[in-house]
């Protein structure tokens, strides 16, 4: 029912809806070094995959960061409102058209759903991306690095109407207000999808890494504790408690551990992030700030931030 509802809006209206859809795609970073630096790395390509109803903030700090460093960046924008399915077609469609900009490799930084969209376009066995890196019709996708990506749902799914108003009240203020986008851009199917247990996570959680994709994941830890700190106090404490009470600090250990693990950064648990042979890092902050700033002033580093353009500066000189 969502589905044809969307189906009847642009059927009914396809101006309105080809002048939406044209805001989707892939798009150079405007601030990619120019010259002999770009042509040098014109062949090798960094593309940004957002989640669910982001704003645009989202790339705020790490972008310019990564187009600092000489990197070939490129935003993807998508209707992310709509069945990740559909967003992952969308995403191999448009990695197609970089071939046609001399791209040949490419690293894919995704947040939240952003890595399962990139996880189902690289692994949806009905599209043959392998067939098609191979023939060239597509460039080679050489590692994925997803940061806050609930690999196993969000409960916080169930709310997502909240950031959907958040979504479009930015384009409100950019002028770009449409009261169409909001089921252009999706019926909300891609909240469902989010569900934990959902039918497509299921579905993809069920099939074989990408081949010959390197992956890492960035996890945020909300808690002012990382396990190392309370490993610390428990060994600092333990001496000087009598015996009878060291049960109960490793019991008070063991319960701060597990509630980091279930506040995650937020919105998604440490377990959600999780996948099994696939690099896992930490880092302190919400499911938004260890990726970026919440102010445009703020001078504050997000701490995902120096990591992937780190892995990235090493892998492409590997």
């Amino acid at each position: 029912m969502r589905m044809k509802s969307r189906e009847t809006v642009k059927r009914y209206f396809p101006v309105q809806t080809a002048k939406i859809e044209a805001s989707y795609g892939l798009d150079a970073f405007p601030n990619t070094l120019t010259g002999e630096q770009t042509a040098k790395n014109q062949t090798f390509a960094t593309i940004l995959v957002h989640g669910l109803d982001d704003p645009g903030k989202v790339w705020m700090n790490l972008a310019p960061a990564l187009a600092s460093e000489g990197f070939n960046v490129w935003v993807l924008n998508y209707p992310n409102d709509q069945p990740v399915v559909e967003s992952a077609q969308f995403f191999l469609e448009e990695l197609c058209t970089l071939s046609q900009h001399g791209v040949r490799t490419v690293s894919i930084v995704a947040h939240s759903m952003g890595g399962l969209v990139s996880r189902e376009m690289l692994t949806n066995p009905g599209w043959d991306y392998m067939d098609k890196a191979k023939r060239g019709e597509t460039p080679v996708v050489k590692r994925l690095i997803m940061v806050g990506t609930p690999n196993h749902g969000s409960e916080m799914a169930r709310v997502r109407a909240l950031s959907e108003l958040r979504d479009q009240s930015v384009n409100l203020f950019k002028g770009e207000f449409n009261m169409l986008r909001w089921i252009i851009d999706g019926a909300g199917e891609a909240g469902i999808d989010l569900l934990p247990g959902s039918r497509f996570l299921e579905t993809l959680n069920h099939r074989p890494h990408p081949q010959g994709v390197e992956m890492l994941i960035i996890a945020g830890i909300m808690s002012p504790w990382q396990a190392n700190d309370l490993e610390r106090l428990a060994d600092e404490l333990q001496p000087k408690l009598p015996r009878e009470m060291h049960p109960v600090l490793i019991s008070l250990k063991e319960s701060f551990q597990n509630m980091n693990l279930e506040i995650g950064d937020g919105l998604v648990t440490m377990a959600s992030s999780r996948l099994k042979g696939v690099p896992h890092i930490t880092v302190k902050g919400t499911h938004l700030s260890i990726i970026r700033n919440i102010s445009s002033t703020s001078q504050r580093t997000p701490p995902a931030v120096p990591i992937i353009v780190e892995k990235l500066k090493n892998g492409n000189s590997a």
